[in-house]
């Protein structure tokens, strides 16, 4: 609603003065008053647009995301409202038949059907809206939108049903529009980059025409919790916004607001990050790019310790925090290394303990971990984002079959596919996860398939389960969503390192 509030009123604003200047342009060949014209341009009433015509600019992470955020424009703009295009909108951006062969064997189809309905419930509504069956996950892509208000509906066109027969005053929402002809721009991190730059013979990036992002108003960045998983690299775009335009052609600078003109557009931009928690990345990112002359606000949510994550664990085991001693953020990554190599790791190689999951939410620190274990020579196996589904088919069987006695589980793994690790009766935690909920998810995982092994060597149902975290203080954000406010701020900055929750 803001967004269309605020294309609307510069649209609007700009027609107005269009025919006013006409209008005074008409006058002055009328009634010879030559100086009247060229005292209204040189008031700064007339200084309405910037050097292009987008204004907005909206980051998401997929088509999916794009799709029901266009819908829920259009919906907002009324029954009144003219959709151009929205056809091809919904062919390339909507739901997506799911794949699957054209057989006709109708039985093992209702099977497969009932197994996969099981399987994606399994996987939660959340994960079903991002990446279900039906939903267009592509991460590269870019369009324009552009609204024209106070358009009449012709009779040959689809009448709303509260329109009158003389049709009804609206907005005309022109999907797929040429950029410099658009109002708002909709695109991936990934889609904007790759439409922006280009690779020369040696494979160094330059950047091309990016004038259409010279005079961005509001820039939002939506679901960025969800671009964090993707490549937070890819934000870095924001660079491009507000830069001086290379070419001139076709800019009435008569028309232009002052502060573009003095390269000061930045200052007046309004940038809003929505992210379903708060993460450290975002946070340097917003403070980064956040250059308005009316400062910045940021807002969270605290957390009551009976709505804390750790309150959703149903395995009935004690929870163990460890807290990692650090100065600075740089040395977190490198003081956690040392203590799983000096404290965490010996004992599972003394004890040559079975059935241990290590999640790790950084894929960087699990190439640390993984190094570490090839040196070890431990008997492990890890499941990746990047790993094939054969790999990870083999990888989860041999570890539920004891066969591999750790298994590597990252984040970004459990964030785009939620598998159900099975076999699992202790866990590691390297690292505290970005999303509340995959905390319990995890530690629910402990003796999750294991009744039905038969172990010859011994009943690994009777040895005790065990469930260790490890944290340091600048993982405030992500511990104060698992374990609550209160709790967080006397484990960060308490005078014990070790902390235990029983469920």
């Amino acid at each position: 609603m803001h967004i269309l509030n605020h294309v609307l009123t510069s649209r609007t604003r700009v027609q107005r003065h269009n025919r006013r200047i006409k209008e005074l342009a008409n006058l002055s060949e009328d009634s010879a008053e030559d100086g009247q014209l060229d005292g209204e341009e040189g008031d700064d009433k007339w200084r309405d647009q910037g050097y292009t015509r987008p204004k907005v600019l909206i980051l998401l992470p997929t088509r999916g995301t794009c799709w029901k955020f266009v819908k829920q424009m259009t919906q907002l703009l009324g029954d009144s409202a003219i959709v151009d295009n929205g056809e091809r909108f919904d062919e390339e951006y909507g739901p997506v038949e799911p794949g699957g062969e054209d057989g006709n064997d109708e039985g093992d189809d209702e099977n497969a059907k009932a197994r996969r309905a099981s399987v994606l419930k399994q996987k939660g509504a959340e994960w079903n809206e991002l990446f279900g069956d039906n939903v267009n996950n592509d991460d590269d892509f870019k369009m324009g939108v552009s609204l024209t208000p106070n358009v009449v509906k012709s009779a040959g066109k689809k009448k709303s049903k509260h329109a009158g027969n003389t049709g009804a005053s609206g907005v005309n929402v022109k999907l797929f529009a040429e950029f410099y002809r658009s109002d708002i721009i909709l695109a991936s991190p990934l889609g904007l980059k790759m439409a922006t730059t280009s690779n020369d013979d040696d494979d160094e990036e330059e950047t091309t025409d990016i004038d259409f992002l010279s005079s961005i108003d509001i820039c939002l960045v939506a679901r960025s919790d969800v671009l964090l998983m993707q490549n937070w690299d890819h934000i870095g775009i924001l660079d491009s916004l507000n830069q001086q335009p290379k070419k001139i052609t076709d800019i009435d600078f008569s028309r232009v607001r002052k502060y573009f003109l003095e390269g000061q557009a930045r200052c007046w931009r309004q940038l809003i990050v929505v992210s379903q928690f708060t993460d450290p990345y975002i946070l340097s990112t917003f403070r980064r790019y956040a250059k308005n002359i009316e400062g910045q606000l940021k807002m969270h949510r605290k957390v009551d310790a009976s709505h804390a994550s750790v309150c959703d664990v149903l395995v009935r085991e004690k929870q163990v925090f460890q807290r990692v001693a650090c100065q600075t953020v740089s040395e977190a990554g490198t003081n956690r290394i040392r203590y799983f190599s000096e404290h965490v790791l010996p004992k599972l190689i003394r004890l040559k303990q079975k059935h241990t999951l290590i999640y790790i939410p950084s894929y960087f620190d699990f190439i640390a971990v993984r190094n570490l274990l090839l040196k070890q020579e431990a008997n492990f196996v890890s499941v990746t984002e990047y790993a094939r589904v054969s790999e990870v088919s083999r990888g989860r069987a041999r570890f539920l079959q004891g066969r591999k006695a750790i298994m590597l589980y990252t984040g970004r793994a459990h964030f785009f596919l939620r598998h159900t690790i099975k076999g699992a009766r202790h866990i590691i935690c390297f690292g505290l996860p970005e999303y509340a909920e995959f905390y319990p998810a995890i530690v629910n995982m402990l003796k999750e398939g294991l009744p039905n092994i038969d172990d010859e060597e011994d009943d690994v149902s009777l040895t005790p389960m065990s469930c260790l975290s490890l944290y340091t203080k600048f993982d405030g954000h992500q511990l104060e969503r698992i374990v609550g406010t209160s709790h967080a701020e006397r484990m960060i900055k308490g005078d014990k390192s070790s902390y235990m929750f029983c469920s």
